[in-house]
């Protein structure tokens, strides 16, 4: 019994779990690989031991929904504020900070700090749309 239920468990993780979308981690390879793929960027200042940066790592961004938007519609690029270069135009205003920015970098919407559930695939689609216009 315990083992049917150690099953199901496990099942029922995989369904609502996915694999993290691929990141760079540098910007100038992001931006060039959004103008490759003609995608808007989602842009996260980070720090290493930041524990809602790591939430959203760990939890947020492996969600399936929100995994599944993040790959189909944006080149995701993770910049470490300590270990990275950061244009100026995207300051860090605490971490994590996001930018959602067109293709070629222009800023369409920002969020400081994570969030929990759907929040955060929620405001990307927002600026999603609001990107389409």
């Amino acid at each position: 019994m315990k083992k049917l239920i150690l099953l199901l468990a496990v099942t029922a993780a995989a369904l609502f779990a996915a694999e993290a979308p691929k990141f760079y981690h540098d910007f100038k390879s992001g931006k060039a690989a959004a103008q490759e793929q003609n995608k808007m960027m989602m842009i996260m200042i980070h720090v290493q031991g930041c524990p809602e940066c790591q939430y959203m790592k760990d939890v947020v961004f492996k969600q399936k929904d929100t995994s599944a938007f993040m790959s189909q519609n944006f080149v995701n690029v993770a910049l470490d504020f300590k270990e990275t270069e950061i244009p100026s135009k995207y300051p860090r205003i605490g971490v994590p900070t996001f930018y959602i920015t067109d293709k070629e970098g222009n800023i369409i919407s920002q969020q400081i700090g994570g969030s929990r559930g759907n929040k955060f695939l929620k405001m990307l689609q927002k600026a999603k749309k609001k990107h389409e216009g």
